[in-house]
């Protein structure tokens, strides 16, 4: 295979990745809301904890690198915070 047909692989694949992400987003708008709606708090280190683990053993069966995945979802996290402290300061 060419280089420029991997690459256009790689372009898709990432594409896909993006559209997740959206998905996901919009999943982190319901959950803030019903954070809000019901007095809960945004930031819950034991569930972002459980969700780390359960994700570097995914990679690791997958071949991929837990260290990796374990900074990829540190990063979607603290970014779902971010939209979850938005949904908080918003007048619903």
């Amino acid at each position: 295979m060419q280089l420029e047909q991997l690459r256009k692989k790689i372009n898709k694949i990432d594409a896909e990745i993006v559209s997740l992400l959206a998905k996901r987003r919009v999943c982190v708008i319901e959950v803030g809301k019903y954070k809000k709606k019901n007095g809960l708090k945004i930031y819950q280190p034991t569930r972002e904890h459980e969700l780390l683990v359960e994700k570097a053993k995914l990679a690791e069966k997958a071949g991929v690198d837990p260290d990796l995945i374990k900074k990829f979802f540190g990063l979607i996290l603290k970014n779902s915070r971010k939209i979850q402290r938005e949904i908080h300061k918003a007048k619903l």
